[in-house]
């Protein structure tokens, strides 16, 4: 997987169209089948990692604040 998008400006279609190939490869790649209400673990400051996040909301944090 190329990850050239990641520092691409937040706003670009380069960046929009790499945040959606990562969500599809890991809903791909995670031990649930199915993807309605499976949640993953973001790296993610404000949540200091101790919950499990919906694919949207992960999206939605990627869209705004990109990857640290």
């Amino acid at each position: 997987m190329d990850r050239d998008w990641i520092n691409s400006i937040l706003i670009s279609d380069e960046y929009e169209k790499g945040v959606e190939e990562f969500i599809q490869f890991v809903q791909c790649n995670a031990s649930s089948s199915g993807y309605d209400g499976v949640k993953f673990r973001f790296l993610w400051v404000n949540i200091l990692n101790r919950r499990r996040l919906d694919v949207n909301k992960i999206r939605e944090h990627l869209l705004c604040y990109g990857f640290l």
